[in-house]
């Protein structure tokens, strides 16, 4: 079976990444290529680091990357965890990454390299094994240090609202209570009632879609991840041309603080409060954001029968968390941890939702 490589490029990187892609098939590897496949000027970025992603995560081995010096490439390929992108300018570096740094990104700069040069680090690094040994061990302090560095955190924000008696609740669902309840030999043991949708909840699409999947079925890998949050300070319902004037490129979870963050946490429901539009929704699957929360108990308007916020979101496979407590989380990228009760066959659960900045 052949070994599955991973090539990319920018503008100007763009040429000598054609130029290599016979060859190295021709040395006999798989090659998927990721773009960018014109020299229409682009930012590389976002082609360095889906390509580490592939490696990341096993779809492909080792790959090779271009841009104009490769300096640029070589930084944002080394941000993603598990990758050793080196930066190699002659047939010795490239050599020495594989030997010495088990390097499994080689970037190349397509301004400074020459092809002939290029066609023999190509070749030399993909045929040169790790030599392990002394060099195992100090990848290995490589490694931990970057697992250190993972488990560093910044602050934490806990957006859950407190499930207690009496706490806010839609009109005319089941209000939440807590009841003792008598066990021989347990000093406390309390009985809970409440609705799947009390307080900080995930909407499942059959809350909404006949046949719809069950809250036990949604991808815990849509629940976790980087997520954003926008600030919304105007008074009308959030649609197309309000969330236009957000920076949502590239955002796939979204989290919208508004005035409702004010009075989250009331006892007293209140009608008036904002809510997404159609034309917001369809705007948000347009944009690739398949992870939306907000900030009171609805998504859709009080008075509507029909859901269209919802429906437009969950048949497009986006997931919808309500009654996010947003208040003091200012705009900024997070780490989102979502994670809501297993519960079999329902229609949704109350979750545990966190922010940690990055």
């Amino acid at each position: 079976m052949k070994e599955r490589l991973v090539v990319s490029s920018d503008h100007a990187g763009f040429d000598l990444k054609c130029y290599l892609k016979s060859f190295i098939e021709s040395l006999g590897y798989d090659l998927e290529d990721i773009g960018t496949f014109d020299k229409e000027p682009v930012d590389y970025p976002k082609y360095t680091v889906a390509a580490a992603q592939k490696i990341a995560s096993g779809e492909c081995t080792r790959g090779i990357i271009f841009c104009g010096t490769g300096q640029g490439d070589a930084m944002a390929a080394n941000k993603v965890p598990g990758i050793r992108a080196a930066l190699c300018w002659d047939e010795f570096t490239a050599r020495m990454s594989r030997a010495h740094n088990d390097a499994n990104i080689l970037v190349l700069g397509g301004w400074i390299t020459g092809h002939r040069l290029a066609e023999e680090m190509v070749r030399l690094w993909l045929s040169t094994p790790f030599e392990g040994g002394r060099h195992e061990r100090r990848i290995e302090q490589v490694l931990e240090i970057e697992r250190k560095m993972k488990l560093t955190r910044g602050q934490t924000y806990d957006i859950t609202q407190r499930i207690k008696p009496g706490m806010l609740s839609w009109p005319g669902d089941q209000k939440v209570s807590f009841n003792k309840v008598q066990f021989d030999g347990v000093e406390s043991l309390t009985r809970l009632d409440l609705s799947a949708h009390s307080g900080t909840h995930i909407d499942a699409p059959s809350h909404i879609l006949a046949g719809g999947p069950s809250v036990d079925h949604i991808d815990l890998a849509e629940l976790m991840g980087i997520a954003r949050v926008c600030r919304y300070d105007g008074k009308a319902h959030i649609g197309r041309n309000e969330l236009m004037k957000m920076p949502l490129e590239g955002v796939s979870r979204l989290l919208l603080r508004t005035r409702n963050s004010d009075f989250i946490n009331d006892i007293s429901f209140r009608k008036e409060y904002i809510s997404l539009t159609e034309d917001g929704a369809k705007y948000l699957v347009e944009k690739g954001v398949r992870f939306v929360a907000v900030d009171y108990l609805s998504i859709d308007v009080f008075d509507t029968t029909y859901y269209p916020v919802h429906r437009v979101l969950l048949a497009a496979g986006a997931v919808i968390v309500e009654g996010v407590d947003l208040s003091g989380v200012p705009e900024s990228d997070f780490e989102l941890i979502c994670l809501p009760l297993n519960l079999e066959n329902t229609d949704g659960a109350p979750a545990r939702i966190v922010l940690r900045t990055l």
